[in-house]
């Protein structure tokens, strides 16, 4: 050992034995003298207050305020993006050496940093991804203000929804109401802003997407788009297709509304997205079309059979919302007039409750085959736990479509009585011509005594919402979900019960509607004799006693 070594381990250790020595004299003071230890508190809170101020001046001095990221983001959004798909590229690029040219010059040049690379997450087509592309390689302070900037603009988005939508021609408002139970959660519901007299249109609204009973359109007796019946006056247009899916059509509008939003990407082999990407970008192979073909036709197949409608939106869902644009325009089938501009189909969908569903496991491989096949990388915005949310909001809030009272030739569903695709409709899902998705009826809760009724007087999926008597500005609408007439050779009793059981079924609740409640009370009671399997404790039930939780009025 040199002489330097040997000096550092000798004032080592007589540093060492000194420490211990201190403590030993420190921890006899402490358990012997009073006000030592009163001294040592009172130095302690000294010391801690002084630290939090400390603490308190460093975070002061180096937070953003909220208020200034707000109004940083407003100032964002008055730029006018880039036009352009090079543009955007061009400007994508350079706001990520912007802000790395910023981040290296110090904590003062964070906020800008973070603003620059805000500008390119905004342009880029998968923010995700982008995002933890920057958790990896942008500063975290850095980090987390672009991440309180995207929170912020999602929030604006979340709240600003409902004070614009619905659309105020509609007559009716959104609105929270308390939950009937423990176990559910607020529910919103449609509120009306004026006086309806009965028999009165509160509105009009046409559907986002809809999906002609497969009977009918197998037929060609009905527009595949707006479901109309397609007299011997009008024209019917055929589209043909790669996969065995036959479309008619009433009307040259009806057909191009239907080719652009969901056909052309589904059943087709043309391009998927001809307006918003180029065509070098999927330029077909012969074995990329005999791939695309053949994934079309396994998945017609699937839907043939057992005539699944709801798998039949979710695909159109899907198609429509890479093929919408903000503002659509074209045919009177279309639901723009409800969109507001600024918010997409998905916007409205993702507002929407869900169910429990269970779909056969070959459904999901297909459904994520076609779109691979399609788009390439597609396929991976679509999990199997999402498609079977989307499957659920979309079996969760159909609509029925029938004219006047209903057809009586609509074959029986082939699927099991607990995966039966019911769908919301006074008459009966076995009296549709079809199955709709509406984004502002969706919030219409169910009461077997229902104040409103939907009604397709013009003869398409166009759905007209119709007063059942005198409503006053702020009630609750409400419409039957299930046939709740009491039908021929039915007892009181009976029809409750018919109806319980399907809403059961279709939207797993059992209804506590005025109507409901009074029925059961005035229902006898049924004394349960003891048996080997029952507590000899006398027990009493009410013959429809066994029914799922009760959700009140239900609603989505």
């Amino acid at each position: 050992m040199t002489s330097r070594t040997n000096s550092i381990l000798v004032i080592a250790g007589i540093s060492f034995c000194g420490i211990i020595a201190y403590a030993v004299y420190f921890d006899y003071r402490r358990r012997t003298d009073a006000d030592f230890r009163k001294k040592i508190r009172k130095e302690k809170k000294r010391v801690d207050k002084s630290l939090a101020q400390s603490r308190q001046a460093a975070a002061a001095a180096s937070e953003i305020s909220e208020a200034e990221l707000r109004e940083a983001l407003k100032l964002l959004k008055s730029e006018p993006p880039p036009p352009t798909q090079h543009e955007k590229e061009n400007y994508f690029m350079s706001q990520v050496a912007m802000g790395e040219q910023l981040a290296s010059r110090g904590e003062a040049f964070h906020l800008p940093a973070a603003l620059s690379f805000y500008r390119a997450l905004v342009v880029y087509p998968s923010q995700p991804e982008l995002i933890d592309i920057y958790q990896k390689t942008v500063p975290e302070p850095i980090v987390k203000i672009v991440l309180t900037l995207v929170n912020l603009d999602l929030g604006s988005k979340i709240g600003a929804y409902y004070e614009v939508f619905p659309p105020k021609w509609t007559n009716v408002s959104i609105q929270s109401r308390p939950p009937k139970s423990d176990t559910a959660g607020p529910e919103k519901v449609l509120v009306l802003n004026q006086d309806i007299k009965a028999g009165e249109v509160i509105y009009k609204e046409h559907p986002m997407l809809t999906c002609l009973d497969y009977d009918l359109q197998l037929a060609g007796t009905h527009c595949t788009h707006c479901l109309r019946e397609i007299q011997p006056s009008l024209v019917s247009l055929p589209l043909t297709s790669s996969a065995s899916i036959k479309s008619t059509f009433c009307s040259k509008p009806c057909q191009v509304a239907s080719k652009s939003q969901w056909h052309s990407f589904l059943f087709t082999l043309d391009p998927p997205l001809p307006a918003v990407v180029e065509l070098s970008q999927v330029t077909p192979t012969p074995a990329g079309l005999d791939a695309r073909r053949a994934a079309q036709a396994q998945l017609i197949a699937y839907l043939n059979k057992d005539k699944r409608v709801n798998t039949m939106l979710m695909a159109k869902f899907i198609a429509r919302q890479l093929t919408a644009t903000n503002k659509t325009t074209g045919d009177t089938a279309d639901f723009a007039q409800a969109d507001n501009g600024e918010y997409r189909i998905e916007d409205h969908v993702e507002r929407w409750t869900t169910g429990p569903v269970n779909p056969p496991p070959e459904e999901y491989p297909l459904v994520a085959a076609l779109l691979q096949v399609t788009l390439p990388g597609l396929e991976r915005f679509l999990t199997e736990p999402s498609h079977k949310a989307l499957l659920g909001k979309i079996m969760f809030n159909a609509f029925g479509v029938c004219f006047g009272g209903g057809r009586d030739n609509r074959p029986a569903s082939t699927l099991r009585p607990e995966d039966a695709e019911l769908t919301r409709t006074p008459y009966g899902t076995e009296r549709q011509v079809g199955t709709a998705l509406y984004s502002v009826s969706t919030y219409l809760p169910h009461s077997c005594a229902p104040n409103a009724r939907p009604s397709f007087a013009s003869g398409t999926a166009e759905l007209h919402l119709i007063a059942n008597r005198d409503l006053k500005k702020g009630e609750e609408l409400s419409i039957a979900y299930v046939d709740i007439s009491q039908r021929a050779g039915e007892s009181t009793k009976e029809c409750r019960l018919r109806r319980r059981k399907e809403l059961a079924s279709g939207w797993k609740f059992a209804c506590e509607c005025s109507r409901c409640v009074q029925i059961r009370l005035e229902l006898p009671l049924v004394r349960v004799a003891p048996t080997k399997q029952h507590n000899p404790i006398r027990t009493a039930a009410r013959v429809d006693a066994v029914e799922p939780p009760a959700r009140g009025e239900h609603a989505v």
